[in-house]
């Protein structure tokens, strides 16, 4: 994003502020689903749920993973037909809302024994059919393992109302090819196994490949074009399954937003010097950061032209552990410059500690070339969460 659309932001909203770039994000995707052909496209909502009505023309699917996400985008008019309904922790009473919201349309993950007697239940009770795709572990507490696998796709196969659709994995972020290519492999086999072995034909592959981006000035360059065609190759090889949708969060949103914040007071204290922002870690999160010492792909706007010296820049918080930047060289900072940080346009809004020392939320706003900026959120105070309700 050219920088005076970035200063025409800041005076017009303040700081700080989250700026969403929706021309390159429909540019992110549409390069994918170029690149990657063979696969449906779905976007991990919980990496910046702000993004999913803009790019609800051209992404094919959603991963929810809350009763929340899911009316999001039940406000936000996403078809029920384009969401994969996840999510480690399912109850009764948010599948049975769901399942009245959407009809039993979309897809539901298993991810236990205790997620397949839910479904089941409400489907009975709600007389409604669905898909479903269980979710295979990769060694941590989401999903099961082959075993449970084979037992839930036992239960499903005489369950009424439950049609067994495919397999969900996902591993991780920050992948290298080589580790997407074994799992790609391995999964392949498995639902061959479960073909000979108990007829069960699954159809959908829904897979995260968990593909890397760069947020750091100290990352090797990636080629994401040819991380992609390579991808497609993997992909391509495929022989056990009808159907494969890619899940992507993280790799999709990075690249589009923008966190702007200020500087509101300068110091010199025991020969270390200080800028003090009016945003700080509650606001912006990079996966891979500690303690500020990693500069990120970041610019500081100032009329300021002297030779760079060391500096710590730490944000409105209580704590000591609010340094976004550490010991990075800048030239003089005064009160008023500002801060751009580039490639927060995922999980930065959302995973952050956002409540801490009830400070506001920043305000969120939307660009693109033909519409201009649009207010996503307007600045909201979080002391009325962070106490105890009157009456």
């Amino acid at each position: 994003m050219e920088l005076n659309i970035i200063k025409e932001a800041r005076d017009k909203f303040g700081s700080p502020l989250y700026i969403f770039d929706l021309d390159k994000l429909k540019e992110r995707v549409m390069m994918i689903k170029e690149r990657v052909k063979s696969a449906q496209c779905c976007y991990a909502m919980k990496a910046n749920p702000f993004l999913i009505k803009p790019m609800n023309e051209y992404v094919d699917k959603y991963e929810v993973c809350s009763p929340g996400e899911y009316e999001i985008c039940h406000r936000m008019g996403i078809d029920p037909k384009k969401i994969v309904v996840s999510g480690v922790n399912k109850t009764h009473e948010s599948m049975d809302r769901i399942m009245k919201l959407s009809g039993g349309k979309g897809i539901f993950t298993i991810e236990s024994e205790e997620h397949y007697d839910i479904l089941s239940k409400v489907c009975a009770e709600q007389q409604t059919d669905i898909k479903v795709i269980i979710r295979l572990s990769s060694g941590n507490q989401f999903g099961v393992d082959k075993d449970m696998f084979e037992h839930i796709a036992s239960e499903i196969a005489d369950d009424k109302h439950l049609e067994l659709y495919g397999l969900h994995y996902y591993s991780g972020t920050q992948k290298k090819l080589s580790k997407v290519e074994k799992e790609l492999a391995m999964l392949d086999e498995y639902a061959g196994e479960l073909k000979d072995k108990y007829g069960f034909e699954l159809k959908e592959l829904e897979y995260g490949p968990g593909l890397p981006v760069t947020y750091f000035e100290s990352d090797k360059p990636v080629d994401e074009a040819g991380e992609l065609d390579e991808l497609a190759d993997l992909l391509d090889k495929i022989v056990n399954f009808r159907h494969i949708t890619i899940e992507m969060g993280r790799y999709i949103a990075t690249c589009c937003g923008y966190y702007i914040t200020s500087v509101m007071d300068v110091k010199h204290t025991d020969g270390v010097n200080y800028a003090i922002v009016d945003g700080g870690i509650h606001q912006l999160n990079y996966y891979g950061q500690s303690m500020g010492m990693k500069k990120p792909h970041m610019k500081l706007v100032s009329e300021n032209n002297s030779e760079p010296k060391p500096w710590n820049i730490c944000g409105s918080l209580c704590t000591v552990n609010d340094v976004i930047l550490r010991g990075i060289e800048f030239t003089d900072i005064s009160k008023g410059d500002f801060f751009v940080f580039e490639s927060c346009g995922a999980y930065s809004v959302t995973e952050c500690m956002a409540l801490f020392l009830s400070r506001e939320l920043p305000q969120i706003v939307f660009y693109s070339d033909n519409s201009g900026f649009t207010v996503a959120r307007k600045p909201m105070g979080t002391d009325v969460i962070n106490s105890q309700m009157e009456g």
